[in-house]
């Protein structure tokens, strides 16, 4: 009788063992897929489309201007340094909204990627940060210019850090973003991070002090990009979130459904693209 039970007690040690060890593959290999994946996306990002989009910024707004675009991507990209005892899930709702005004009532919607936007539409962003973090939103202009949007007084007096669970706009209240003309590819891109990023930062102050008045050739217009890097970073998923309200002009509401970001590690970056016609 006591032989039988040792037996059973090594059969069920084998099995936790061997249960154990399956985990800790599983582990191992999401991890390295992870890994692969981030190291495939630095890869994407480095070869011939972006290399075109960084040449045809330098054409238009030059060297300086093109090796300042080039760094800001590389802050999107590299890997953060974060503690693991910190790690997520971290939650975040990010969606751009457009607005028209159609015989006297205005309709709206959540862009989508690829979506086509005219100069008829007004945009605004809204996001909700589920945890205290930091926050910076740039769009990308047809011509590959870097615009910053967040933050930025000119269209929010928020600033970083920001209160978890509100649920800021930009810009604010009833006002909406303007389009102006153009065609090709725009995006909009939102960061965000558990620390404050000095490097950003330092970029923001650049593109936001950037005049084409200072180029010796600034007669010459500025063409459209064909391509945009799109970069999405530290995203694990994503789903349906709560109804959220959105003002309109003379004081309307209406309402639309969040889309909210399983975020982890200590970075998340997505970009939304449309298309200008």
């Amino acid at each position: 009788m006591q032989i039988y039970q040792s037996l059973k007690n090594i059969r069920t040690l084998l099995s936790v063992f061997i249960s154990m060890c399956v985990m800790v593959a599983g582990i191992e290999g999401s991890l390295e897929a992870s890994k692969e994946a981030s190291n495939q996306e630095i890869k994407n990002v480095r070869d011939s489309p972006f290399k075109s989009f960084i040449k045809q910024v330098k054409q238009n707004y030059g060297k300086q201007y093109a090796s300042h675009v080039e760094e800001l991507f590389e802050v999107f990209l590299r890997e953060e340094k974060f503690d693991a005892a910190e790690a997520g899930p971290r939650f975040l709702e990010f969606d751009v909204l457009k607005m028209r005004e159609t015989v006297g009532t205005f309709q709206t919607a959540i862009i989508k990627d690829g979506n086509m936007m005219s100069v008829r539409d007004s945009c605004k962003i809204s996001f909700t940060p589920r945890e205290r973090c930091y926050i910076y939103i740039f769009k990308i202009e047809t011509t590959g210019k870097i615009f910053p949007l967040f933050p930025k007084k000119e269209f929010s007096q928020q600033t970083n850090s920001l209160t978890p669970n509100l649920t800021y706009f930009v810009p604010p209240m009833k006002k909406w973003l303007p389009l102006d003309k153009g065609y090709g590819k725009e995006a909009i891109i939102l960061s965000a991070f558990t620390k404050v990023n000095y490097d950003i930062e330092k970029l923001m102050r650049y593109f936001n002090t950037f005049s084409t008045e200072n180029l010796h050739d600034n007669k010459k217009k500025a063409k459209p990009v064909k391509e945009i890097p799109v970069i999405s970073k530290g995203i694990s998923g994503s789903k349906k979130s709560e109804e959220r309200k959105l003002r309109l002009p003379f004081d309307e509401l209406t309402t639309f459904t969040a889309t909210e970001y399983i975020w982890k590690e200590s970075k998340f970056v997505k970009t939304l693209w449309y298309k200008r016609k």
